[in-house]
């Protein structure tokens, strides 16, 4: 067991010459620009910025410029109206706010007869003013692409400058952005870090400064958010703002879906079966039956308004939203010719030498001819894997001047790899075991001044449990012919290596058992003046 702490604090201040600065990394920000039908600018014209879906809202007026700003708003689709007297209100709907989205509008009033008519328009397009590049990928798109595996991480591959990786064990970071090292890339999953992952070796590697993000037993990320539990997700590979600096390579940015004003919900199930595939080569070379091949992905969502009329007089304040992600996985595997034990080598052997010998697969091929203690082994099998990942978010407003949320996430996930690192009748159970809490509050103090507050507590372990069963002929060994009298299985670990080819071993017992806990809390403070946007932050994390 390995126990490492780190605490890194970071601040950083930024004065935007522009309209408007750069957004925190799981909200978005707006400003526009009111003007007269002869271009002029409009000042003291109220704007209010309504979240369509939750019926929210916020109010700021157009400074003597005509300028108006709305920082850290939630990812969502709003309408804007603009009201002034002597002109007809201006609603612009449809406007789509995406994470880490710094845009702009221009809002052109026009003269009415009666103060009462309202002029609705949709055509006002919107002016993206943020430098980074980066990709925006919202949950219409992900939900209507197949997703080999349901994870994201090969939409990933979608931004400019990303390349996908081999993942290992010294660099289990999946995908290099700008030919930078895979552990250089950084995760947020609503604001607050998913950096936290653990190894399952003895080593940690890049999880030992919390480099990586915390993935499944399978490798994928449904372990921080599962597909359908994400609302959008965003990676910028370059010139992002500082507040992206913790780590100098892609910064992906998770913002996870929550109620609104209507129940929404649904069911799925994704099966994928080999009756119809054929058999693989190498297995047919050498008589081997077809391992089976299944997966099947299930789960539910589940999301609406929290009722409570007597106290909110029937407007909806409170929203939750519940999902469930369930995988069950048996992944086809042949063996390359590996080397076990000969039947006259077993038969010769005596007391505990014998019973491990007995602990290997019998031979499948004759004896070698250079080494008759020696003889051949092929096999056929499938590994099992599952996943059972839980999610619960409730959304609150107090008002237009205080909202908050809170989110938990369960997800517990399993691989079992036979012939992993030793012979085909050692079995590595690799458990992975995540758990995320964060709580958020965003508040408005004045149209011109707001913060908004993450903190967030995650854990992950990783352990390694190697096992011997009787696959391939194999016969279990007692526990006395591998561990001395002051240990078990349980605790302690044995390796047995009979030469140096590396695949006639038997492993058993536990192999490692690896946990990082994270403290993390995030608060950015954003203030308007003129023409121009300051953003204050901190940024602390305890590993």
């Amino acid at each position: 067991m390995s126990h490492r702490r780190t605490a890194i604090l970071a601040i950083g201040f930024l004065g935007a010459l522009s309209r408007i600065g750069s957004a925190q990394s799981a909200t978005a920000s707006l400003t526009g620009v009111v003007v007269d039908p002869q271009g002029r600018a409009v000042s003291a014209a109220q704007v209010i910025l309504t979240d369509v879906s939750r019926n929210l809202h916020r109010q700021t007026a157009t400074n003597g410029e005509g300028l108006f700003t709305f920082t850290q708003a939630p990812p969502s689709s709003y309408s804007v109206r603009v009201e002034y007297a002597g002109f007809g209100a201006a609603e612009i709907r449809d406007v789509v706010l995406n994470v880490n989205d710094r845009s702009s509008i221009r809002i052109e009033l026009r003269l009415a007869a009666r103060e009462e008519s309202v002029v609705v328009r949709a055509e006002a397009p919107l002016v993206s003013e943020s430098p980074a590049v980066g990709t925006v990928i919202n949950g219409q798109f992900i939900e209507n692409q197949p997703l080999n595996g349901r994870s994201f991480q090969t939409l990933v591959e979608l931004s400019p400058g990303v390349v996908l990786t081999p993942a290992t064990l010294p660099t289990a970071g999946q995908f290099s952005v700008n030919g930078q090292r895979t552990s250089s890339n950084y995760f947020t999953v609503d604001g607050v870090s998913g950096n936290f992952g653990s190894t399952a070796s003895v080593t940690l590697y890049e999880s030992a400064g919390g480099s990586i993000p915390s993935y499944s037993a399978l490798g994928t990320t449904s372990s921080l958010a599962s597909v359908d539990a994400v609302q959008e997700f965003s990676i910028q590979t370059s010139t992002y703002s500082p507040e992206f600096g913790r780590q100098p390579g892609g910064q992906v940015s998770i913002v996870t879906r929550s109620g609104t004003n209507a129940f929404h919900g649904g069911a799925f199930d994704y099966l994928r079966n080999s009756a119809l595939d054929a058999n693989n080569f190498f297995a047919n070379a050498n008589g081997l039956k077809k391992p089976a091949e299944r997966q099947n992905d299930f789960g539910f969502t589940l999301g609406g308004p929290v009722l409570i009329p007597k106290l909110y007089q029937g407007r909806n304040r409170t929203f939750f939203f519940v999902s469930y992600e369930g995988v069950r996985v048996r992944q086809p595997f042949v063996t390359a010719p590996l080397q076990v034990p000969s039947l006259s080598a077993r038969q010769k052997a005596t007391g505990a030498l014998r019973d491990i010998l007995n602990a290997f697969p019998l031979p499948t091929g004759p004896t070698f001819a250079n080494d008759p203690t020696a003889a051949p082994y092929i096999g056929s099998f499938s590994n099992p894997q599952s996943l059972n990942a839980t999610s619960f978010r409730v959304d609150h407003s107090f008002g237009e001047k205080l909202s908050v949320f809170g989110r938990y996430n369960h997800a517990p996930s399993e691989d079992r790899q036979r012939a992993r690192f030793c012979a085909a009748s050692c079995v590595a159970d690799l458990t992975y075991r995540a758990d995320t809490a964060t709580f958020g509050a965003t508040m408005l103090f004045s149209p011109r001044l707001s913060n908004d507050a993450r903190f967030n507590f995650s854990r992950s372990r990783t352990e390694q449990f190697y096992y011997i069963d009787t696959f391939g002929g194999a016969v279990v060994p007692p526990a006395s012919s591998l561990y001395p009298s002051f240990t078990t299985r349980d605790n302690g670990y044995t390796y047995i290596e009979l030469n140096s080819s590396g695949s006639n071993t038997i492993s058993d017992g536990l192999f490692s058992d690896n946990r990082q806990r994270q403290w993390n809390v995030v608060d950015t403070l954003s203030f308007t003046w003129g023409g121009h946007a300051l953003k204050f932050g901190a940024d602390y994390r305890r590993l």
